[in-house]
């Protein structure tokens, strides 16, 4: 059994019934204690960082821990400097594919993540990212390290995107289309749904019958709406968040699933997708390769090639042969993980190795 102490960012984690905190609670359950330091941004851009190490380093100052897990690249310089105070393993997390040259160039503080990171992978005692392309990523950038420090271990999919009645049809919902385009993703700079618009508004000139569904919220969306206004209205819907019950009847009942990240640590909306059997059109991001395979279940183009996506869309939309095969071939994708437990399991494995020193 293990006392492990966990930073995390995620705003849910304290509320109760929420999926990050019935995941949490669930990881206590298999551990003799789980503390969580909540990096809460209502505490202020900088100060939130200063009370999350203050919490920490009381909690360690009264208790000892065998483990610090933390997740974002400066929770995990907090994790090193606890590390080397109460000399106790620390495990740094990789959701983000750090070293994409679209995170590099988006802000002068991705460029300082990244000089961090660089600072702090050498230095961990065990590293887990979340999808092959991060790790052959960390190696590309000059880290030689040993499989025995780093360990893949991509997301969980939530089972609960998959109900057997969802409710409701997108079809039955928005009739009066032809051909229905899902996307869902945080309206940021990163999924950059700019390019979803403008590779729509190509698509329609040819297929002007389509509908574009996108699911999601985030900074962008005013700017977003803006654009719609410019040749897509009628054509392109703002959904909001929905429930994952709600999102099931989405996924079952659209035609595409379309993804134009400049750049993903996983894709985690790509793997619900396919467990419903809706094949996906992305950039060359995340699980693209890894698990969305050109031909197979889906179809990849560069990242930011409008030129390609439109393609891709054309012929999707032409050829009923590949919108069967593709559709078939996602419904067997093969998942990472066969339950929670199983996700669990192996999340906990990585925390044990990381205090043996080595991950299995």
């Amino acid at each position: 059994m293990m006392k492990v102490l966990m930073f995390s960012g995620d705003p849910s984690i304290s509320e109760a019934g929420s999926p990050a905190w019935k995941r949490t609670d669930e990881y206590a359950k298999a551990l003799e204690k789980l503390e969580v330091i909540k990096f809460d941004r209502r505490d202020g851009r900088f100060m939130r960082f200063w009370k999350g190490y203050k919490d920490a380093k009381e909690i360690l100052s009264i208790e000892k821990f065998d483990l610090i897990t933390a997740q974002e690249i400066e929770h995990s310089f907090i994790a090193w400097r606890l590390s080397k105070k109460f000399d106790i393993p620390w495990q740094m997390q990789i959701h983000t594919d750090i070293f994409s040259p679209y995170f590099v160039r988006y802000r002068v503080s991705n460029r300082a993540r990244v000089w961090l990171a660089k600072f702090l992978i050498p230095r961990a005692s065990g590293i887990r990212v979340v999808s092959e392309r991060i790790k052959k990523s960390i190696h590309d950038s000059g880290f030689r390290i040993h499989d025995s420090r780093l360990v893949v271990l991509p997301i969980f999919a939530e089972q609960s995107v998959i109900v057997k009645h969802p409710m409701f049809d997108i079809k039955g919902k928005y009739p009066g289309y032809d051909f229905y385009i899902l996307m869902v993703s945080r309206l940021a700079y990163e999924k950059n749904i700019k390019l979803g618009l403008d590779v729509f508004r190509e698509f329609i000139k040819k297929y002007p019958d389509s509908l574009l569904a996108i699911i999601g919220d985030g900074p962008l969306k005013n700017s977003l709406e803006n654009e719609v206004k410019i040749g897509l209205e009628g054509r392109v819907i703002f959904e909001g968040w929905k429930t994952p019950e709600e999102l099931a009847g989405y996924y079952k009942s659209a035609d595409l699933f379309l993804i134009t990240s400049n750049y993903e640590g996983y894709g985690l909306a790509a793997m619900e997708a396919l467990k419903s059997g809706l094949p996906v059109i992305m950039t060359n991001v995340g699980v693209a390769g890894e698990v969305v395979k050109d031909g197979e279940n889906g179809l990849v183009a560069p990242v930011g090639d409008r030129t390609a996506l439109v393609g891709k869309l054309t012929e999707f939309r032409e050829s009923k042969a590949l919108r069967d095969s593709l559709k078939a071939n996602a419904k067997i994708t093969p998942m990472p993980y066969n339950s929670f437990d199983e996700y669990r399991d192996k999340l906990i494995d990585s925390f044990k190795a990381c205090i043996q020193g080595k991950l299995k």
